[in-house]
């Protein structure tokens, strides 16, 4: 059985909602009024959400977009924010959940990528000290691939697998660093949103969801790069993009 087959038979029993990536916020964000700056908001940034019981969870930003109608969003797992959430960044209310492929619940198969509805507090930019996205690109098996998360922040490795719309690497990723983003390094292509981390057989592995699957899955959403709006690939080998 090859490597593909047996990663893609053993997702459900080798990740656990421990490794998905939530981060426990030590204490609520301040006032959310408190602060009239805009708050830059964009790959690489360290968000806190309000969960539906009250607690708090921190997560990271993968990429900033834009909707059909011109209206920004950020871009992170759909496990870090279900519907109606709201979205804090240095202590600011940045938005709400404007799209999300979770309902109320993650598991390991479902799809995994959510999109950020911004308001004024927030300053969508196209790129960080770090990850500069050019365009939205399709994973290859081989590519060196790089992450930016809240708890991880900078490292690097290759992609070892793909299934579907999931990309695989051995980026070795933390709780906290769900949504981080993962940026082709040879060509500074955006790929995809970290999702969860586990350990299969001797090794440990990272695996994100396809960008271009979840702009395509929003309805058309574009990323916003270094040189402006780029839209996802119509096709890709990753698998139906146009699917639920």
């Amino acid at each position: 059985m090859s490597i593909t087959r047996k990663i893609t038979a053993a997702t459900a029993v080798a990740l656990t909602i421990s490794s998905v990536g939530f981060g426990v916020a030590s204490a609520a964000p301040a006032d959310e009024k408190a602060a009239s700056a805009g708050t830059p908001v964009g790959p690489g940034t360290e968000i806190t959400v309000e969960m539906p019981d009250g607690s708090w969870s921190g997560c990271t930003v993968a990429f900033t977009g834009t909707t059909p109608s011109n209206e920004p969003v950020a871009l992170t797992a759909g496990h870090c924010a279900f519907p109606g959430m709201r979205i804090y960044a240095d202590g600011k209310l940045i938005g709400e959940t404007d799209k999300s492929s979770l309902e109320e619940e993650w598991d390991p198969i479902s799809p995994d990528w959510a999109t950020i509805a911004l308001n004024e507090n927030a300053q969508p930019v196209a790129a960080s000290d770090k990850v500069a996205p050019e365009s939205v690109g399709v994973a290859r098996l081989g590519d060196e691939v790089c992450s930016d998360g809240k708890t991880s922040g900078w490292q690097c490795g290759v992609v070892t697998a793909i299934t579907g719309d999931w990309i695989w690497h051995n980026l070795v990723m933390a709780p906290g660093d769900s949504g981080a983003p993962l940026i082709r390094t040879s060509d500074n292509a955006a790929l995809g949103i970290h999702s969860a981390r586990g350990d299969l057989l001797p090794m440990d592995y990272g695996r994100s969801y396809s960008l271009a699957a979840a702009l395509t899955k929003a309805g058309g959403y574009e990323l916003t790069t270094v040189n402006g709006p780029a839209p996802a690939p119509e096709t890709s080998p990753l698998g139906s993009l146009g699917s639920s």
